[in-house]
Formats: structure tokens, sequence, C-alpha cells
């Protein structure tokens, strides 16, 4: 059958670049390990035009993907599930991203970019850095093959039409030549999550996608280096990549808490979030391998450390990827992919390259020249390598505490090996847990900071070291006896010895720069970058040690919205909040943003004068619901943070018959739920079906639902919602309502896994005035958290420049 309107091509190109993608890498691959072995200069040319012709096919599905989704095909799932016709053309990008599928592909595009400019600058180690790099990239490739060779599914393909799904194949409507014109779901896409209707989800993903992609190159390097051989020569070109792709990383992981601050409501830039967590450990191990590899060049120690530190860290990149994308934390963390089916493959990726790495390293360990020298208490070696086993020690905490669901799934009760009588729990409070671990590995990090530039390399007696650090550790002392005293810190003895510590990597990595580096910002990376590291570290203490709640109600407020934390403002009235005066003066929506102008005042004699305003606002969403931004008024000193935690106008959206606050909870026939005031009682389903006069199959589908709701003085009510399926496989609902009980229901959806069935809910809502609830929190000196971000990055970039330049010479 002939489908009129699908864009057929752009499946059958997609499908037909992925399998040429694939196809080229491995004989690529093959070709560079061919060099290897016979040394003919015919071998590493194929393998690099083969190489070529997978950036080709690369770059043809990035395009295919972006005329696909700009263009609004949405016969394609992919397209469906991430845009719709109002999005905005500048996220088309964040729609790429958003599923696997593309981001798989974002990966592997960024592979292809780094390895075109490798080839063009680094002949010399092309061969085992493209032949390990084309071999990750074959398993990435195969992630979106989307095949089922003997029934087995390899990858999942972004090039998939809707009536090709799996659960739609056979049913009524795909027969339907004309499904596109004539049914109201493909006339236009589910759209993007509002969470990533935001300019940072266009630059974020992107960028630590890039820092995922990276760290190909260093491991490669490593990797490489044992197949050929070559066990020292790899580390002075493999230093400038490992500091971009340190440098590259961090910047990715730190724009996510800049879009976490501005964007989410959970008032901060960062709250231990699993994905997040996973993103950091492997940044934590990167730059451990990054001073080791500094010693391995400069003395000749810890290569085989450095060896093991490198895999450690790709090796956590990998299971990063394992841990967001195979479901296993879609419970514990709101960045987390579904379970695509694709659990296999990843875990064949991720013992790959943890098997392979040291099986070589293993056979190759007596061969690599590592000498065994003890350092002295004074020298920078001992410091450095002191500090790496301090960052792999953070990073296997994190990691630890993230891989609780992991664990729970190996070795639980119901696990693969049943060592554990209960499952562990997660932390309760994740902030509180990470930070009473992290704390003292950032306190020791920023004080080996503090004054390891003023070691030498192989320095045997302490010399000037004293003298040279005086000065900073006497400027940080009062630093931290103003901040201390102005913000009552004493109290927290951690807080405030973790504030000198940053003060002191901050101003002693400044005074080496600018006294004994003379302010030359050719040699200055390190410690521009060290210095940003403390300034960082010390906006992060006083912001967060020190945040202030402002929001308080004098008057109760509702159960889940603590009158502490929380004011109330109807629109055009003014109360209080210490030190200002509130107004809630406008509103108005824009799209699917609604903002809310409120105005902050300060008295000013008998009279009391605007301050300043602040303008949060909610993306309302029909699929995810309403979602609130903050709205931040930053001054010089501190930020005044706001969020709207309820907004009456606008929880109604759904309901313009007069029902809100809505509830949706699954539960079987017999089960009781609480609603608002009622008891909910399933009590029975009837079912109806039709079927075809000729053929005996099921045509239409109708489900009724007879439910109670009991009061607690006793008052019955019976609602009968009704669910529909049609001949055109479309869902239905008939709403049933009680105006005596206050209460709708919807039968939205029948869970055939779980034997349940979904009900929404509403309420009906008291009319009256509009009122908004809004929290407000006092971020003090969080710029010099900003600040730090920058000069560290600054620092690190700087650092590839020096260590570009020295290669070179």
């Amino acid at each position: 059958m002939k489908y009129i309107g699908e864009a057929t091509w752009i499946g059958e190109a997609g499908r037909l670049f992925t399998s040429l993608a694939l196809v080229s890498a491995l004989l690529s691959a093959l070709f560079y390990y061919l060099h290897i072995q016979k040394k003919s200069e015919y071998y590493q040319q194929t393998g690099r035009w083969m190489f070529y012709i997978h950036a080709f096919s690369i770059i043809s599905v990035v395009a295919l993907m972006l005329v696909m989704l700009s263009g609004h095909y949405f016969e394609y799932d992919y397209a469906w599930k991430h845009t719709s016709r109002n999005l905005e053309n500048r996220y088309i990008f964040s729609a790429f991203w958003e599923g696997q599928e593309g981001s798989f592909i974002l990966w592997m595009f960024w592979h292809v970019v780094l390895l075109l400019v490798f080839t063009l600058t680094n002949h010399k180690f092309e061969t085992p850095v493209l032949l390990i790099s084309l071999l990750v990239q074959s398993f990435l490739v195969s992630m979106i093959l989307g095949v089922y060779p003997f029934g087995v599914k390899i990858g999942s393909s972004p090039f998939v039409l809707i009536r090709e799904l799996p659960e739609n194949i056979g049913l009524p409507w795909t027969q339907m030549e004309d499904y596109l014109q004539k049914l109201p779901g493909f006339m236009d896409g589910r759209g993007l999550n509002p969470l990533l209707q935001n300019w940072w989800m266009t630059i974020h993903p992107p960028t630590l996608f890039l820092g995922f992609a990276s760290t190909v190159i260093p491991f490669a390097f490593a990797f490489g280096s044992l197949i050929s051989r070559e066990y020292k020569e790899w580390l002075m070109p493999a230093l400038p990549w490992t500091y971009f792709s340190l440098g590259i990383l961090g910047a990715g992981i730190l724009m996510g808490g800049a879009w976490a601050y501005e964007s989410l409501s959970f008032g901060g830039f960062w709250a231990w979030d699993p994905v997040e967590n996973a993103s950091l450990v492997p940044w934590l191990t990167l730059a451990a391998a990054a001073h080791l590899m500094m010693i391995a060049r400069t003395k000749g120690t810890a290569l085989r450390t450095s060896y093991w530190m490198i895999f450690l860290t790709y090796f956590f990149i990998l299971y990063s990827t394992f841990l967001t994308r195979s479901g296993v934390l879609g419970d514990a963390s709101v960045h987390s992919f579904v379970d695509l089916g694709l659990n296999g493959q990843l875990l064949a990726l991720l013992l790959f390259f943890l098997i392979i790495p040291f099986v070589f390293f293993g056979l190759r360990y007596k061969e690599i020249p590592d000498k065994s020298e003890d350092e002295t208490f004074y020298s920078r070696e001992f410091w450095m390598f002191v500090g790496a086993l301090i960052l792999l020690v953070s990073g296997f905490q994190i990691i630890f505490s993230t891989s609780i669901p992991v664990l729970n799934k190996l070795i639980g009760p119901e696990g693969l090996v049943k060592l554990l009588s209960e499952n562990m729990a997660p932390p309760v409070d994740a902030i509180q847990h990470y930070n009473s671990f992290q704390l003292p590995f950032a306190i020791i990090i920023t004080l080996l900071m503090a004054v390891g530039q003023f070691f030498g390399y192989r320095q045997k007696k302490a010399g000037r070291f004293w003298k040279s650090i005086t000065t900073s550790a006497a400027i940080s002392l009062v630093v931290t006896v103003f901040f201390a005293s102005f913000f009552d810190m004493w109290k927290h003895p951690l807080h405030t010895l973790f504030t000198f510590t940053s003060a002191w990597a901050f101003f002693a990595n400044l005074d080496y720069w600018l006294r004994l580096a003379r302010g030359k910002w050719t040699v200055s990376g390190p410690s521009v970058a060290h210095a940003g590291f403390g300034l960082m570290m010390l906006g992060t203490v006083i912001s967060q040690a020190n945040q202030k709640i402002i929001s308080k109600n004098r008057t109760y407020i509702a159960e889940n919205i603590p009158a502490s934390e929380n004011v109330l403002l109807e629109k055009g009235d003014t109360i209080s909040m210490n030190p200002y005066y509130l107004v809630w003066t406008d509103v108005w929506q824009e799209n699917y943003r609604r903002y809310y102008k409120i105005d902050f005042l300060q008295p000013d004699g008998e009279q009391l004068r605007p301050a300043f305003s602040v303008v949060p606002h909610i993306q309302i969403n029909d699929r995810m619901g309403l979602v609130a931004e903050p709205g931040t008024k930053h001054y010089l000193h501190n930020d005044i943070y706001t969020f709207l935690s309820y907004a009456s106008d606008v929880q109604n959206r759904n309901s313009p018959d007069g029902y809100g606050d809505e509830m949706e909870f699954m539960i079987s026939k017999g089960d009781t739920f609480i609603v608002d005031r009622y008891f909910m009682v399933l009590d029975s389903i009837l079912g109806n079906t039709t079927r075809d006069l000729k053929t005996g199959e099921i045509k239409t589908v109708s489900v009724e639902a007879v439910v109670r709701l009991i009061s607690a003085v006793g008052n019955r009510y019976e609602l009968r919602p009704k669910y529909f399926i049609d001949e055109h496989g479309v869902v239905n609902h008939l709403d049933a309502e009680s105006e005596d009980a206050g209460i709708k229901i919807r039968f939205k959806d029948i869970d055939q896994e779980k034997n349940k069935l979904v009900f929404t809910t509403w309420k009906k809502l008291d009319d009256g005035p509009d009122f908004i609830i809004m929290k407000a929190i006092i971020f003090p000196a969080i710029n010099l958290l900003w600040a730090g971000i920058i000069m560290m990055t600054f620092g690190i970039f700087l650092a590839v420049y020096q260590r570009n330049k020295l290669r070179k010479n």
C-alpha cells in the first residue's frame, strides 16, 4: 500500500547512512589495525578514506534528523514525540537531543568532528587513536540501527514510522492510506518537554556531549600506545587533549548547574541528582589522570597509574551512559531517559571497554617503563599524587551512592546474586548525604591547590616554601573572619574551614601567577584554573551555607506548602515580607508561558518606594503539566531568587467548567484511593465490544468504570466514567462528574502490564479572587561562584594552549 503524504525517503536515507556509518567505521578500524601490524602506508591511507566515508555518513544522518524535525514529519515516531507545530525554531536543536537516539547521534557527531581535527593535526598517532576511537564509534552506531536479526533487537532507530512500531502493526488505522490527513493525532506532535524549552538547553547538552566525546582521545592515546608499544611517547601529545576534555566536560557540567539555577525551582544550582553525579565522577578522575600524566611526563614516575586512571575515567563515561539510558534511574532522577531495550548493548559497550584495555595493560605491564622513586614531602609530584588519590576516593563515594539502584538489582533480594536480605535505601536527603562526605574532600583539595604551586618538581627541601605561602594565607584568614562574622558561620566549623581553604586556593594561585609567573599568560594556565576553582568553591560555600528564605506567611496556607517558606498574594494587595513589601501588579501570557510581575517595595519614611521587580513565570504544557521557572533579581553581592509554588489562575487551565487540582493515579478493582475529602472505590468494570461481521475481528472497545465516592460522614455518590477505542484505534473518554460531591473523574487509560486502570480526577474550585503563592530565597555572594567558573574554564583552556605549544616545540 502506498500511503499518502509520507516522506519515506527520509527514513530510507537515514537507515542507509546509518548502515554505511557502521560498515565504514569497522573497515576503517580494521585497516588501521593492519597498518600497526604490517607497517604499510596503504593500510593507513585506506583506513583514513574509510573514516572520511564514515564522517560523511554521520553528518548526513544529522542533516536528515534536522530535516525531519524542522519539517514536522509527524509520521516518524521521533518527530512526533519531541516536536510540535508551535515549537519555536530555536528549540529544534533541543528536540534533536531530547531522545536517546538523538543524543547518541550528537555524541557520534562530536566524535567525527574531533577526529577530523585530530587527523589534520597529529599524523604520528593517527593510527592507534583512530583505531580505538572507531571501535567505540562502531558500538555507538549500533545503538541507532533498529534491526532485529534472529529476533534480537539491535539499536533503536530514530527513522521509524509510527505505523512501523511493533505495538501499532496490524491496527486498523495502519490500513488507511490517507491516515495522515484523517487522524487528528498526526496533525501535530506531542511537543518538547517544557523544561528543555530554554536557551541553556540549546548549549548545555551539546557542550556536555562534546566533553563526553572528547574523552575518547586521551583514552585512545593510552589504549593505542599499549597496542603499538609506544609507552612514553603518547604523553606529550595526549596532554593538550586531556586538558581540553577536562575543560569542555567541566563547562558542560557547570552549564547544567546554571540551567538548573535559571530554569528549575528546587532553589539552587546543584542537587546531587544521580545523572549530574554520573557526569561529575569522570570529570574528577580525568582531573586526577591529567595530574598523573604530568608527573609521568616530567619525572617518569606514575606512568602505570596514569594508564589505569585514564581507563577508569572512560569506564565512568560509559557507566554514566548506562545509568542514564538503561532506565535503572527512572525513579531516582528527572534527567534519566526511559529504557529503550538497549541494556544488553549498553552492557556490552561498558564491559568491552572495561575488560579489553585492562587485559592489554596486564599483558604489557612489565614492559611499561615506570620509575619507582620515593618522593619527598616538599616535592610537587608527591602532593599531585596525593591530590589525584583524593579525587579518586571522592569519585568512588559519589558513584557508590548513585549506584544503589544498580546494586539492588545486582545483589538485592530480587537481584541476579541474592547477597542482601533487603534492598539498600538511597539517601533520604541527597544534598545532606553527599555534602557530609564531599565537604572534607573539598577542603583537602582546595588546601592542596593553595600550596601545590609553591612546591617544585624534584624539590628535596622546604626552601622558601613557608615564606611563599604566608602572605596569601594571611589574606585568606582575614577574608574568612569577615565572612564567618558577617554570616555567623562560627557554629559550623567545617563551613568556616572550607571558606578559608577556598579563599586560600584563590589568593595563593593569584599570588603565584602575579609574583612568581610575573603575570605571563603563556605559563599561567594551571594557576588561573586553580584560582578559579578556589573562587568557585568560595562562592559555593558562602551562597549555599548562608542562603536565607525570606518568604514567610503569618497564617496557614496548605498542607504541602509550608507557611514558613511561602507567601500568598492576591492581585493588587500589598503584603509585608521583611525587609520588603510585595505587590502582584500584572500578569500576561506569551504563547505557552504565563508571566507574573511582582513589585518589591521598600519603606521610605511613611511612603513605600519601588526597589525592584521580578517576573517568575509558568510554562503551560498539556502533556507535562505546569512547570514553574524562577524570576531572579541579580545584584553584585547577592541574588534574590523567586518562583511560584501555586497560581490559581492557571491551575484550572484544562477545566473551563471550574474544576482544577488535577491528580492522576492507578487502581485495580476493589482498591480505594483518597480524592480530596472522599474515599474513591473502584467497584466494577463493564466492557463491551463490537466485531466485524465478516472477519469477526474486534472493531471497537468500550469500557465503563463504576466508581463510588464516600465522604467521612457517609455521603455516597456513584460515577461512571467511560473509555472508548474506535475502529481506527483512537482513544476517547467520557468524563463523569458529581456537582454535589464537587468531583470530576476521567477513565484515562488501561495499564495492561500492571493490570490497573488509570484515572484523572479534578475537584470543584471555589470562586474567588486569583492568588499566587511564592517562595523567595537570598543567595549571598553567588557571583563569586559564576566568576570562579569562568576563571577556571579559561585557565584550563589556557593550559591546553600551553601544552599544545610545548608539543609543537
